[in-house]
Formats: structure tokens, sequence, C-alpha cells
């Protein structure tokens, strides 16, 4: 079994898109652990004590630390990709479809900022989406290509 130069570029774009995302949400994680105030004001929202401030670098710092940090160690192993960039889109998409109900119920509108935000999730959910659907139609699969890989290291 040889691996074809479609192989390749379907096995790159995986590693990219796991990348992008990895770094995309360790740099909004770093942001709100190191900014929080900040990072809130942008978004109308005010951290009025100690604990909304722990509870912001909690929620938006350290979980999106985590979650990029599991998106590297996903595209670190051949084996896990596929469950990188499903975990991606699945994030992904409930933060966009959580955000678009936030929008259509807020009752005075919102800002450019949360759109924007709403159109970076759901262009994130669309791009893994893709990547993950052509990753999936690859012959043979890209976890056998690794594996075949692997065996031949050894």
């Amino acid at each position: 079994m040889t691996t074809t130069t479609r192989d390749k570029l379907a096995n790159g774009l995986v590693i990219g898109t796991l990348c992008l995302g990895a770094v995309a949400f360790a740099a909004f994680g770093v942001q709100w652990l190191l900014r929080p105030e900040a990072m809130a004001h942008d978004l109308g929202i005010l951290l009025t004590n100690g604990d909304a401030t722990s509870d912001a670098r909690a929620v938006y710092g350290g979980m999106e630390l985590g979650f990029g940090a599991f998106l590297t160690y996903s595209a670190w192993s051949p084996g896990r990709r596929s469950q990188g960039l499903a975990a991606a889109m699945l994030m992904l998409f409930g933060l966009g479809l959580a955000r678009l109900t936030g929008i259509l119920l807020a009752p005075g509108g919102v800002s450019g900022a949360t759109r924007q935000l709403l159109a970076t999730d759901l262009g994130g959910a669309a791009l893994c989406t893709v990547v993950f659907l052509v990753s999936r139609r690859q012959t043979p699969p890209l976890e056998a290509l690794a594996r075949e890989a692997s065996k031949a290291q050894d």
C-alpha cells in the first residue's frame, strides 16, 4: 500500500486544521487568563468581583487552553486526528448555535464583536466538517496509513 499525493495533501490539511484550531483556542485562552476584564469589556460583560474574574479565567481561559492542548495532542498522533476534528467541529458548532440563540433572543441586538465571534464559530465548524469528511474519504483511511508508517519505522 502506498501513500498517494492526494492522501499526503489530505493528511496535511487535517494536521493544519488541527494546529490552526489549537493556536486559535490557546490564543483566546491566554488572553482570557491574563486579561479577563479587557476581554469581557469588548463584549459588554462586567466582571464585578473576584469570583466573576476567577470564573472567567477558568471557563474562557482554562477551558480554551485545555481544548487547544487536546487539539495539539490529536494532531500529534494519526490515530487521534479524526477524533480531534470531530471534537473541534462539535465544540465550534455548539458555541455557534448557543451564540446564535443568544443573538436571536437579545432584547437590544448585539455588537459587531458578537457577530464576528458567531462567524468565527460557524466558519470554524464548517472548516472542521469539510476536513473531517475529506479525511474519512481517503483510501485507505489516514489512520491505516499511519499504522503502516509506524510499522515501517519499527
